[in-house]
């Protein structure tokens, strides 16, 4: 459940399904089956053989790269949360809205509202990770049951409600269903990365499992078969319920409470009802999803990074085992981060979006480097204690395909903002604006890095 509720999120579904339509359940599986599950093979084989360190992503790429390519990879993977928690505290005013009044009150004309509740989120989150990964994963533990039954039971009433006579919302032909393939499918493929993202968080807790050799890569095994399944499934009972013009009416922020709505009045529920209680149910669940991408990402940060990589104020450990220091100066950026892109932002949508991009730009730079890490492992010498890939020249086959992968999303997934520029100058904007906010960052804490090394050795 700690992989499961940050990993899978319906709204990953309905996102999707605004984008792609009926083309998104081919795309889950192009994703599952050329990314997902050899991204999972990856992290099992390599968790498995750093299975007495506690930094996640960090530890994994040293063993095999060493320190700097671990930081490059790691911070790059830091850098993605951050920009990823300023889409979910904005996200949360929104469910709670939907669970308390039935509908979305946080419209455009709200718009400046919502860095107000989002920062507050932000120390309220972040002062709950601060407590420690052992009271949080119980609510991770609560999260995940009940995001599986809110997603198993939309899946169950959508398929009984076509197989007893009420006609699918979406018409299922090969022109509706196989992608187009064109420049803005490849920018939404970025997307669809970032939402399997999260297989990963559970590493820097994999000294915590017992029979961590066993355990652990079993877990990642079994959420990833969960996550994907729920993903495919999913989007299939959405399409059945609401067509691909109802949802990208809805919108981004919207979409995932109409198909609810929908639902249940078509089976002769109280719409207004069973949205309310989805989105509460939504509201405590996203919340434990959110804890974990607050304190994992720091956690793999600086659990195992060198001495003097960064101040000894960021990596020193309080009494409950969490790095508190680190997350609320994590706190303090994030809430800067939060208070700037919402200024002269016309739709909520447009920042929805652009955060979502920054994201998955981030993100698949580590994921990457783990694959080269992964490749470079195997090459060595024999594999760990669990070994997903016996052969390595599958192995082989595998990271390269991840690392390609990893490349075409990067550069795919700011190329619809160029096809969307009216002028030349409106295009170089976007197009530094999405690849160069990212890299900048990067850079900045190399730059970081590089200070404290000096400083610490001027006073060595």
């Amino acid at each position: 459940m700690l992989i499961f509720v940050p990993t899978f999120g319906f709204m990953n579904i309905t996102t999707n399904g605004v984008a792609l339509g009926p083309a998104a359940v081919p795309s889950w599986i192009l994703v599952c089956l050329f990314y997902f599950l050899p991204l999972t093979a990856i992290i099992a084989e390599l968790a498995s053989a750093n299975k007495d360190k506690g930094g996640g992503i960090y530890s994994w790429i040293a063993c095999s790269l060493g320190d700097r390519w671990a930081f490059f990879g790691t911070w790059s993977y830091f850098i993605a949360n951050l920009f990823y928690l300023q889409f979910v505290f904005a996200r949360i005013p929104v469910m709670a809205s939907w669970a308390l009044f039935g509908e979305n009150r946080f419209g455009d004309e709200n718009l400046e509202l919502l860095p107000y509740y989002s920062i507050v989120l932000c120390i309220a989150l972040t002062w709950i990770a601060s407590r420690g990964v052992k009271k949080f994963s119980k609510l991770s533990d609560v999260g995940g049951k009940f995001t599986l039954l809110a997603t198993g039971l939309f899946i169950l009433f959508a398929f009984i409600a076509y197989f007893t006579g009420t006609p699918s919302a979406t018409e299922w032909t090969a022109e509706t269903v196989i992608p187009d393939f064109s420049i803005s499918y490849f920018a939404t493929f970025s997307w669809l990365l970032l939402a399997v993202a999260g297989a990963e968080v559970a590493g820097t807790y994999i000294e915590k499992v017992e029979n961590p050799v066993r355990t652990f890569p079993r877990g990642v095994i079994i959420a990833t078969l969960m996550v994907g399944l729920a993903y495919i499934i999913g989007s299939i009972a959405v399409s059945f319920v609401a067509s691909h013009e109802v949802l990208a009416d809805a919108g981004i922020k919207d979409a995932i409470y109409v198909v609810h709505v929908i639902l249940a009045e078509s089976i002769g529920l109280n719409g207004n009802l069973v949205v309310r209680i989805f989105a509460a149910i939504l509201l405590v669940t996203s919340i434990a999803a959110y804890v974990v991408w607050i304190e994992s990402p720091i956690r793999a940060m600086f659990a195992d990074v060198p001495e003097n990589t960064f101040p000894k104020f960021l990596t020193t450990k309080d009494e409950s085992d969490s790095f508190s220091n680190a997350l609320w100066t994590q706190s303090v950026v994030v809430i800067i981060l939060i208070a700037i892109p919402l200024v002269g932002l016309s739709s909520i949508d447009a920042f929805f979006r652009l955060l979502t991009d920054l994201s998955a730009l981030s993100l698949v730079i580590p994921y990457a480097i783990l694959a080269v890490a992964f490749l470079v492992f195997r090459m060595q010498g024999p594999p760990g204690p669990f070994t997903m890939l016996r052969s390595n020249k599958l192995a082989i086959v595998v990271a390269s395909s991840t690392v390609l992968v990893s490349i075409a999303a990067f550069f795919g997934a700011g190329l619809d903002y160029y096809v969307d520029a009216e002028t030349g100058l409106e295009a170089t904007k976007a197009i530094l604006m999405t690849y160069g906010g990212p890299l900048v960052l990067i850079a900045l804490g190399y730059g970081i890095t590089h200070l404290t090394r000096r400083h610490n050795a001027k006073i060595g």
